[in-house]
C-alpha cells in the first residue's frame, strides 16, 4: 500500500473516457503512482461500453475504495463519470477535478447529454472544474466545445462527449500538477440543474404525436439511446429522426 505521502493519481469513474485518461497516463514517464476509483456499478464485465474496473485489472492498476483515499495528501482525482458525491471535507487533498458533460454553468447534475439535445442546443461541450461541496458547481479551469448537428442523436453526442474530455484532460493535466492553472467562479444564476429523478426516460419513449415541429424531432433524438432505449411510435422502435425542410423524416429499426 502506498503511503500517506506518495505522490497519487486516481481515475475515477466509467466507459471509454475513463480508460482513455488511464491509458494515456500509463504510457507517460511519470514520478507519481496511477490508481482507479470504480463505480459500484461497474461489474467489471464489458457490455455496449468496456468496463473500466476490467482495464484497470489488466493493466495492474491497484483500485482503491474511495474511503482509501482519503488521507493522501498528493493526491490528484480525476473524475470522468464518477457516479457517487465525493465528500471532500473527508480528503486532506483539495486537487479533485471532474469533467463534465455539458458547458457549465449550463446543465449541472443528471442527464446532460439528454437535455442539451432535448432542448436543441447547438453547442456542446466538457467543462473542467474542481470538485466541491455542491453539484457541479465548483471554480471552472476549462472548457472546450463543439457544433452539435441538427440531427445528432444522444447516443452520437455522448460518444464526442468523451472524446473531448479526454482531450480536455490531456491539455490540462501536466498543468494541473504543476499549479499552472486559474479558476474562474461559476455564475449559478445564468445556469440549470437536473436531477436524477427530473427524467423518466420510460414514460418519454412512446411518442403519441408526430407533427414537424423542431420540439418533437428533439425530442426523438434525445431519446436515441440504443444501449438503454429506442422511443417508439406506432409501435415501431425509431432508430433516427430527420429534420429537413421544417419536415421530420423517420427511420425505424
Amino acid at each position: 500500500m502506498f503511503g500517506s505521502d506518495s505522490n497519487i493519481v486516481c481515475i475515477a469513474g466509467k466507459n471509454q473516457c475513463a480508460i482513455d485518461a488511464l491509458k494515456y497516463l500509463i504510457n507517460k514517464r511519470r514520478d507519481y503512482n496511477i490508481v482507479s476509483l470504480i463505480n459500484n456499478s461497474d461489474t467489471g464485465c464489458d457490455s455496449w461500453q468496456k468496463s473500466f474496473k476490467k482495464f484497470s485489472l489488466s493493466k495492474g492498476i491497484k483500485i482503491l475504495k474511495v474511503e482509501e483515499l482519503y488521507e493522501f495528501k498528493k493526491l490528484f482525482l480525476f473524475s470522468f463519470e464518477y457516479e457517487h458525491l465525493l465528500k471532500i471535507n473527508l480528503f486532506k487533498s483539495k486537487n479533485l477535478f471532474n469533467f463534465h458533460f455539458s458547458l457549465l454553468p449550463k446543465y449541472r447534475g443528471c442527464h446532460t447529454n439528454f437535455y442539451q439535445i432535448l432542448k436543441g442546443e447547438k453547442i456542446s461541450g466538457v467543462t473542467l472544474h474542481k470538485i466541491n461541496r455542491g453539484i457541479d458547481t465548483g471554480d471552472i479551469i476549462d472548457k472546450i466545445d463543439f457544433k452539435i448537428n441538427i440531427n445528432v442523436t444522444s447516443y452520437e453526442n455522448y460518444f464526442k462527449l468523451m472524446k473531448y474530455s479526454l482531450i480536455l484532460f490531456k491539455t490540462n493535466f501536466h498543468r494541473i500538477l504543476k499549479d499552472d492553472f486559474k479558476t474562474k467562479k461559476q455564475n449559478l444564476k445564468k445556469g440549470s440543474y437536473f436531477s436524477r429523478e427530473s427524467v423518466n426516460y420510460k414514460k418519454l419513449v412512446n411518442i403519441k404525436k408526430l407533427d414537424n415541429k423542431m420540439s418533437t424531432h428533439n425530442l426523438i433524438r434525445s431519446l436515441i439511446f440504443p444501449p438503454f432505449q429506442l422511443p417508439v411510435y406506432c409501435g415501431k422502435k425509431i432508430k433516427r429522426s430527420y429534420y429537413k425542410n421544417k419536415k421530420i423524416k423517420l427511420s425505424y429499426l
